[in-house]
């Protein structure tokens, strides 16, 4: 009886698993690998080099120094982050997970996620607010701050004003218009394109996954694991 090949074995197997991926995967994983270069460029930059702006880490590092809640508020957002991950799993997208009464649906307030991971009042309603509107309008308020932050400020002005900028346009305003509006953007959250990952590729999430942890002790008790050397 002869054993039939594995896909892996075949050569076929990575491009089989990432066969019919829709359109909110495409976005995830292109929006977010993008964002990790903007993160991960400078990080790594700086350990050969000056680069042009500091990396968030550093970043984060100097705002704490300069007031000192900074790293108070990471691990709280961290905390926050995580309870509602396992609270509401991006798993039940479109439905209202728990509500006043419990879980389900029901009378009272309730909170659920969007098709895209996002928390919602009313995920289940959440309409797409346009890409050629809000990613081009985002991306220039991104740059035309940084530059007028180069030109006009010092080095860690312009590392706040990235990674300000970035916070508030690409991951701020987009909850909040999931939330209280039912308005969705067009890339999924981290945690939901993670998830995806996963399912297509559970080896790759791990490490995506592991790496994502590390950053987040790295940035909440910076400079860890650089002062264990």
């Amino acid at each position: 009886m002869t054993r039939q090949a594995r896909p892996a074995q075949t050569g076929r197997g990575a491009t089989a698993r990432f066969n019919g991926i829709s359109t909110r995967e495409k976005w995830g994983y292109g929006f977010w690998l993008f964002l990790g270069l903007v993160f991960g460029v400078p990080e790594s930059w700086a350990g050969l080099a000056n680069p042009p702006w500091p990396a968030l880490s550093d970043t984060i590092g100097h705002l704490d120094k300069v007031w000192p809640p900074t790293a108070v508020i990471v691990v709280a957002v961290i905390v926050f982050v995580a309870y509602y991950f396992v609270r509401v799993p991006v798993s039940r997208a479109g439905a209202l997970v728990f509500h006043v009464g419990g879980l389900g649906r029901g009378a009272g307030a309730g909170v659920g996620r969007t098709y895209n991971g996002r928390l919602s009042k009313a995920p289940a309603d959440a309409s797409p607010v346009p890409a050629v509107v809000y990613v081009p309008l985002a991306l220039a308020a991104i740059t035309i701050g940084s530059i007028i932050a180069a030109v006009t400020g010092g080095f860690w002005v312009l590392g706040y004003a990235i990674y300000g900028l970035i916070a508030v346009f690409l991951v701020i305003i987009p909850n909040v218009l999931a939330y209280w509006f039912a308005r969705e953007v067009p890339w999924p959250t981290l945690l939901t394109t993670v998830t995806d990952l996963e399912r297509r590729w559970r080896p790759v999430a791990v490490v995506v996954l592991a790496g994502l942890v590390v950053l987040m002790f790295h940035l909440a008790f910076f400079p860890w694991p650089d002062h264990l050397g």
